[in-house]
């Protein structure tokens, strides 16, 4: 959502395809294309006594571009949470350390954004791709996350803020017609994010 101005035209999927295979670009494509709110009440909602290996995982695409249903087996939808997980592992550190207009970030707050999603992947990791990440996802992110200042840590920003104005348009759309979806989407204290928005 925030690299938009990078992003290589839908013609060249096929190309993409053939270059790191079907798989790999699917998962490339869903990363570029999601509604990363809807793929956090996946992860909200997984139960691991419910877990079932046929079970299919519906995430949206994001407003601006028409919230069409994005489909994941099992498989795709832990390889998906595993690259999101690690994507942001990478980054938030780096984040943090300036401010962000288009995020709504002053320096040091990149940690609140989805920080009870992340840590809810860790442990979905933890157990279905035990033993491999039994103790890596959660360790992982424990130590990404103590370095994080103490002046930050009772925050949490729980859905992306809009990237374009396409985006703002489609957000405010969906208020119209009765969606609760907060106007201030800038990092909240815990308790005020958790009791809008999960």
């Amino acid at each position: 959502e925030g690299f938009q101005g990078f992003a290589l035209p839908l013609s060249e999927r096929a190309a993409i395809q053939k270059m790191i295979g079907p798989e790999s670009e699917k998962l490339c494509f869903i990363f570029c294309m999601v509604d990363r709110s809807t793929v956090d009440q996946t992860v909200f909602d997984w139960d691991p006594e419910a877990s079932d290996e046929r079970a299919l995982f519906v995430f949206k695409a994001r407003p601006e571009l028409g919230r069409f249903t994005i489909e994941l087996t099992k498989e795709e939808w832990l390889n998906f949470v595993e690259l999101t997980l690690a994507d942001w592992l990478e980054q938030v550190e780096g984040a943090s350390k300036v401010s962000s207009d288009i995020f709504l970030w002053e320096t040091g707050e990149s940690y609140a954004y989805r920080r009870i999603a992340y840590k809810r992947m860790s442990e979905i990791l933890a157990i279905e791709r035990s033993p491999r990440l039994k103790h890596v996802a959660p360790a992982m992110l424990e130590a990404v996350m103590a370095t994080e200042s103490v002046k930050t840590r009772h925050l949490v920003q729980a859905r992306t803020p809009p990237m374009s104005q396409a985006a703002e348009d489609a957000l405010r759309a969906l208020r119209a017609v009765g969606e609760d979806i907060p106007e201030d989407l800038s990092p909240q204290p815990l308790q005020a994010a958790c009791d809008s928005t999960l």
